[in-house]
């Protein structure tokens, strides 16, 4: 059942997707990591897919955050193809982050949350 079928503002759809880290690089003060989002649910991921980077250190900024939730955890909008993400459909994000001063700092550790909807989560 989709969002607007359930009357939500945004729906949590991570237990709706498989994750699957393709890649990561770290140079300088910059780390860029790849996923691949799969939709493995029997029902769509409509309107708009957002990234929510949950537990960044201080001094690590997501460089390419679409903004920042109510809770202060930055945030990626994905506009889906069509609006839509069908049951088996893919697709490829990739995560910039920045650390303060550029230090080689080891990598940077955070969980990723799936929201479908429009509008500031």
């Amino acid at each position: 059942m989709s969002r607007r079928d359930q009357g939500l503002e945004f729906l949590d759809v991570t237990s709706q997707a498989a994750i699957e880290k393709t890649g990561s690089n770290s140079q300088g003060g910059r780390q860029t990591d790849q996923y691949k989002i799969t939709n493995r649910s029997q029902s769509v991921v409509d309107t708009h897919l957002l990234i929510i980077v949950l537990g960044l250190p201080n001094g690590i900024q997501l460089e390419n955050a679409s903004g920042m939730t109510r809770r202060g955890d930055p945030y990626i909008r994905v506009f889906l193809p069509n609006g839509v993400l069908q049951p088996g459909q893919a697709i490829a994000q990739t995560l910039v982050f920045k650390r303060q001063g550029g230090s080689n700092a080891p990598t940077v550790n955070y969980v990723l949350d799936l929201l479908s909807g429009q509008g500031k989560p």
